[in-house]
């Protein structure tokens, strides 16, 4: 997946779990996510994130 492809407020997976976007550091290649259940955020390397087709936005389930 690509940097330019995510949007602040995107549901995404990654290999730490899966939640929100809160912010995109474009210099790091980071994005700073907040898990959707326990709030707990992690930074993670645009590397680690799991390009899913079927997590849509706009809700949190799977299609």
């Amino acid at each position: 997946m690509e940097l330019s492809e995510i949007k602040r407020g995107m549901l995404v997976e990654s290999l730490q779990g899966s939640g929100r976007v809160l912010v995109i550091d474009e210099v790091t290649q980071s994005l700073l996510i907040e898990n959707s259940e326990s709030r707990e955020q992690f930074a993670v390397g645009i590397d680690e994130i799991v390009d899913e087709p079927q997590l849509h936005h706009g809700c949190d389930q799977y299609y």
